[in-house]
C-alpha cells in the first residue's frame, strides 16, 4: 500500500533558529524528488526559506514533548492541510524520485528497545525509556507493537492523528503509537539515519538518508556527497 505524493502536503517542525542548512538541503531534496501539493513549516522562520505555508509557533518556555504536541494538533486542525500529510524531519533527505510513499516499520518494538539497549551497555537512555513506557502502554490494549521509529518521512491523516493526540495527550512517541492504534502494518525497512562515517549503508544507492548533527558538524564524505546532489537553489530559497 502506498500513496501518490503529488496530492499530499509536506510538514516540517523547525527550531526558532536563525539558520537551518540540513533545511535548506532537505527541502531541495524535496522540490527535485518528490512532487507534492505544497510545503508547510510550523515553528520558526530560518533565513532564506520560503515555504508555501509558515505558521510561527512560540516555543519558548516548552518541553520539547509541548512544542511536537503543540505543532501537531496545530497542523490537524488546519482545514487547509490535506487530510493525508507527508511529515518530515530537517534532516531527511530524498536521494532518488520518489512519486509514491508507502508505510514501513523497523521491528518489533521490544527488539528495537533490546537493539537501543545493547548499544549503549544495556544502560537505559531517555529515548529508551520513552520507548519503553510505549511498549507498556501499547500491549495494555493489547497490542504487540511495531516499532515506526524510522527517519524516513511518514504519512499521517489528520483527523485520526488529532483523536489520538486528544484521546491520549500523554503519549510520546508519536508515530510507532499512531502506527500501532490504527494498526497501518507496512513493509519491514532497515533505518537510513547516518552517525559518523564508518557506517556501513550503502547511502548512495539508498532512496531516503538521514544525518546525525555529528555527520553535518564535522562535513565528512557522507555530508558533503549529500550537498553536492542539491547543489541548485530552488523555488523555496531566495
Amino acid at each position: 500500500k502506498s500513496m501518490d505524493t503529488s496530492g499530499l502536503d509536506i510538514v516540517y517542525f523547525v527550531k526558532d533558529t536563525p539558520t537551518n542548512e540540513e533545511l535548506h538541503y532537505s527541502i531541495r531534496s524535496v522540490a527535485k524528488n518528490m512532487p507534492h501539493k505544497r510545503l508547510w513549516i510550523f515553528g520558526g522562520h530560518p533565513k532564506g526559506i520560503i515555504p508555501d505555508v509558515h505558521i510561527k509557533v512560540d516555543q519558548k518556555g516548552k518541553t520539547k514533548w509541548d512544542k511536537v504536541r503543540g505543532m501537531f494538533k496545530m497542523a490537524c486542525e488546519n482545514k487547509e492541510l490535506t487530510d493525508d500529510f507527508i511529515m518530515f524531519n530537517d534532516d531527511f533527505f530524498v536521494m532518488q524520485p520518489t512519486d509514491h510513499l508507502g508505510i514501513s516499520y523497523r521491528c518489533s518494538l521490544e527488539k528495537h528497545i533490546q537493539i537501543l539497549e545493547a548499544n549503549y551497555n544495556n544502560r537505559p537512555s531517555e529515548y529508551t525509556r520513552l520507548l519503553r513506557r510505549s511498549l507498556v502502554e501499547l500491549r495494555a490494549l493489547g497490542i504487540e507493537p511495531l516499532s515506526y521509529e524510522l527517519h524516513t518521512p511518514f504519512i499521517f491523516n489528520k483527523h485520526d492523528l488529532l483523536k489520538m493526540i486528544e484521546e491520549h495527550p500523554d503519549w510520546r512517541s508519536t508515530r510507532t503509537m499512531y502506527g500501532n492504534i490504527y494498526n497501518i502494518g507496512g513493509e519491514r525497512a532497515n533505518d537510513v539515519k547516518i552517525f559518523s562515517s564508518k557506517t556501513e549503508l550503502d547511502y548512495k544507492n539508498l532512496r531516503f538518508l538521514s544525518t546525525d548533527d555529528s555527520v553535518v558538524n564535522v562535513n565528512n564524505d557522507i555530508w558533503r556527497y549529500i550537498r553536492s546532489q542539491f547543489k541548485t537553489h530552488c523555488e523555496y530559497e531566495n
